[in-house]
């Protein structure tokens, strides 16, 4: 799983036409973004977006990449009229910065040593960010943003919290499944197989499913009342979509052996 940077500057898409995405945001709708030239980004792939140009700049969003990269009429109107393209991914954002245009990281907080690199100049969208500087860029997000239950759907966007956090307080996202440290952990040894169902998404779709599967957090949040740390092997568990929202059908979840043995009663 890697982690790309799209971009929004507002001289090049102006305001207005930002206000009418996050309005869609809001409500839980999925969004076509720019990727610039670049074709290799894969469903399940990280995303932050980057305001640039004028006045406030810096990250302003996150999310994860829903469909691989096609061609669209362009973003541009002028452009778009003489029947140019420009190629998209479409992107499930699970955090967008409102429209008074917050920024949660400026753009001066990322010339720190842990993030320094030439890609937050960059004019183009889709570039990617090395893997050293996204785990401590996830981070650091998490530690930034307010996150509403109202801004997520799904069983993959459970209550969770940071790699290591006090107890009492709670993050509403499932800041341990998206981290992308720990899912890379987690998958190096578990592998891409369902751990209830034994699905695997690149065996059925092929390029399509390739590297694509949900991770879910197996300690109940309720458990966690003191300093905690994750452990990726022990604590988190690669999932299908179908399993996963099974297993957040019940509070607290299902484990993983409830569901296999719901599964093997009716697939025998």
């Amino acid at each position: 799983m890697s982690t790309y940077l799209l971009t929004w500057n507002p001289r090049v898409w102006p305001k207005e036409q930002f206000e009418i995405y996050y309005q869609k945001y809001t409500q839980g709708k999925i969004l076509k973004w720019s990727c610039g030239t670049t074709k290799k980004i894969l469903v399940g792939d990280n995303i932050f977006l980057l305001k640039q140009g004028k006045g406030n700049k810096g990250v302003i969003g996150s999310g994860v990449v829903t469909a691989v990269p096609y061609y669209a009429p362009h973003y541009q109107e002028e452009k778009r009229k003489e029947g140019k393209e420009s190629l998209y991914v479409d992107v499930k954002f699970d955090y967008l910065s409102n429209n008074q245009f917050k920024t949660p990281i400026s753009r001066d907080e990322l010339n720190t040593p842990e993030f320094i690199s030439n890609i937050w100049d960059s004019q183009g969208s889709g570039k990617t960010i090395p893997a050293n500087i996204a785990d401590g860029l996830f981070d650091f997000w998490n530690s930034r943003i307010e996150r509403n239950e109202q801004d997520f759907s799904g069983p993959d966007e459970a209550e969770s919290s940071k790699l290591k956090e006090g107890g009492k307080k709670v993050i509403t996202v499932n800041a341990y499944e998206r981290n992308t440290k720990a899912r890379r952990l987690c998958i190096e040894h578990w592998k891409y197989n369902c751990g209830v169902c034994n699905f695997h998404f690149e065996k059925t779709y092929g390029q399509l499913g390739k590297n694509y599967i949900h991770v879910h957090h197996l300690k109940p949040l309720s458990e966690i009342n003191e300093e905690y740390e994750i452990d990726p092997v022990k604590d988190l568990r690669p999932v299908c979509p179908n399993c996963h929202a099974m297993l957040h059908r019940k509070q607290p979840a299902l484990s993983i052996e409830e569901l296999k043995e719901i599964y093997t009663i009716y697939n025998k």
